[in-house]
């Protein structure tokens, strides 16, 4: 309820609560990209793209569901079209800028092998096990985000794990 109030408010020239929005998602949508590129500054960057195209286009949004899928589906657009200029390169990983997180797996999640492992995968796998996982979406929201049905979706989550299993055993992290 608070995001329809606060898109009403943008739609009508407030700019202060076009502010609110990108403070409540902005670290989500920081770790989305920054798990799909293993940069910080490119992150960075397609962060700041997301919240340019919503500012730029919050006047056509009509609210359908959870605002907050909507914005990942502009990170997920952005981030693909960012690979597909630049090519499915994964670029130098910096440590130092991952979010924090308060969980035992905090150390996998923010290891080389773990962020080398997720860089892997197909996009269409590593989109949901980062929606999934790294932002606690039920898998009938990351299947709107991704256009797919729900039993594809379940599938690419399940191949995905397997990969990742294969890949960390290879390693020697389990």
């Amino acid at each position: 309820m608070e995001d329809k109030r606060l898109i009403r408010q943008i739609q009508q020239g407030n700019s202060d609560a076009l502010d609110t929005i990108i403070r409540k998602y902005y670290n989500d949508i920081y770790s989305y990209c920054f798990r799909k590129t293993a940069n910080t500054s490119v992150a960075a960057d397609l962060t700041q793209e997301v919240f340019l195209r919503l500012a730029k286009y919050i006047h056509n949004y009509v609210h359908k569901g959870k605002f907050r899928n909507y914005l990942f589906i502009i990170a997920r657009n952005i981030c693909h079209d960012y690979y597909k200029k630049k090519g499915a390169v994964v670029e130098d990983i910096d440590l130092l800028d991952v979010p924090d997180r308060d969980s035992n797996f905090n150390r996998l999640e923010q290891s080389e092998i773990i962020i080398k492992a997720l860089g892997s995968l197909p996009d269409i796998q590593k989109d949901v096990i980062i929606l999934r996982f790294y932002h606690d979406m039920k898998l009938k929201e990351i299947s709107e985000i991704t256009g797919a049905s729900l039993a594809t979706t379940k599938s690419r989550l399940k191949q995905g794990l397997d990969k990742l299993k294969k890949i960390l055993y290879r390693e020697d992290v389990f």
